[in-house]
């Protein structure tokens, strides 16, 4: 392993030698920004990535590969990235649709000493899931500005990195980070996303036939809006992460718990989070996303107080979180509460207790300084989080 990470640095120091496109290195970066202590497994993957944005940075003036990239680029968009599976190995698929980056991108590779078919720096991004991305569309900038900047993701932090951009015929160095992203284009080379255990998990009604089975209290995750990026430039994507606490009673002993449902997660374009920063109200829906997600699949009288937790999933911050949840077996019983309690990865974006009574209440009336959003009260866990629930009863 050691010998194969020197001879990506050795590749990576010829590189910055041999390419007469390139104005010579100046230091960029800013100081005071806390970086991680990398490992070596880090410490290659941060050279292959800065090799990389190297080489896709001398492609990006050409017309054609111009053109392609307007596809995870333009206002719109069903694309915000491109991995290099789909780019390389994938040329009647998705890849069809940027031939002449990929055939541009493998020559490249092969004159800077990566071996034919395909090489290490190539099979490395492969088998790395690695990915093209760009956060913010075209749209976003003045109109006629369209070269990008490139910058590599610096891995020991998510705030900011040396990029790459074409200027009178030469590439020059400059700082990238979410400022100078907010005036410039840029398409950034990541690392595979993070990825956290857990899946949807929905209370299924134990009786959905017969004409005598009570009603089904669905209530769902209907639009939700960030207004904070949870990070820096190259956090990319936010990966919100969404939980129910409820109680739960034992038939046979009575006893009341607390408990939290499996997560349900939702992307989150950086795009929309900037739109809902900004209180744009054009671009990217205003940073409304439409998630149409269910909560709960039925929240039963019983559950008469539930909790939502919210997160941004982030594996190095790791925090605990309680609230309290109520249940009541029936009309004559007393209501019990107890504490819901979770353990969490990430930013927090708010927890919050629902009384089932003042929801079902003000979920179609809100109060006078309620926001409200088709036809639904705006729900807030925190300052920078809100999300409608989009409630229905079914009959069976």
């Amino acid at each position: 392993m050691k010998m194969r990470y020197i001879k990506y640095f050795v590749i990576g120091l010829l590189v910055l030698a041999g390419c007469e496109k390139f104005e010579p290195g100046v230091q960029t970066q800013s100081d005071g920004i806390a970086k991680r202590s990398l490992d070596q497994t880090e410490q290659v993957l941060k050279a292959n990535l800065e090799q990389t944005a190297r080489i896709v940075a001398g492609l990006v003036d050409e017309p054609l590969i111009m053109d392609e990239l307007t596809l995870i680029s333009e206002e719109g968009r069903s694309m915000y990235s491109l991995s290099f599976n789909d780019l390389i190995d994938n040329p009647k698929g998705i890849g069809d649709s940027f031939r002449n980056l990929r055939s541009r991108f493998l020559d490249e590779c092969e004159k800077q000493g990566d071996t034919k078919g395909y090489g290490d720096l190539v099979n490395y991004l492969m088998k790395n899931d690695c990915y093209l991305y760009v956060p913010y569309p075209a749209s976003f900038y003045p109109r006629g500005v369209k070269n990008f900047t490139v910058a590599a993701h610096p891995v020991d932090n998510d705030i900011e990195n040396t990029g790459y951009v074409w200027e009178g015929g030469r590439i020059k160095e400059v700082r990238v980070n979410e400022e100078y992203a907010d005036k410039n284009p840029v398409l950034l080379i990541m690392p595979k996303d993070e990825k956290e255990e857990g899946s949807m998990a929905f209370e299924l009604p134990k009786d959905l036939t017969g004409a005598k089975a009570e009603p089904v209290y669905e209530v769902r995750i209907g639009k939700v809006r960030c207004a904070d990026y949870c990070g820096g430039l190259f956090e990319g994507t936010l990966e919100l992460r969404i939980a129910r606490g409820f109680p739960t009673a034992d038939v046979t002993t009575g006893e009341v718990k607390g408990a939290f449902t499996v997560l349900i997660p939702i992307d989150y374009p950086r795009d929309y989070a900037k739109a809902a920063i900004n209180n744009w109200t054009v671009h990217a829906e205003g940073g409304w996303l439409n998630a149409n997600i269910i909560w709960d699949s039925n929240w039963q009288p019983s559950k008469v107080q539930q909790c939502i937790l919210v997160y941004e999933y982030d594996q190095v911050k790791e925090a605990t979180v309680s609230a309290t949840v109520g249940y009541k077996a029936n009309d004559f019983s007393p209501t019990i509460t107890v504490s819901a309690k979770t353990t969490y990865r990430g930013d927090f974006l708010g927890i919050s207790e629902w009384d089932r009574n003042w929801f079902y209440a003000t979920n179609t009336n809100p109060g006078p300084y309620d926001e409200v959003k088709d036809g639904w009260t705006v729900r807030k866990t925190s300052p920078v989080f809100k999300l409608t629930t989009p409630a229905r009863t079914l009959y069976y």
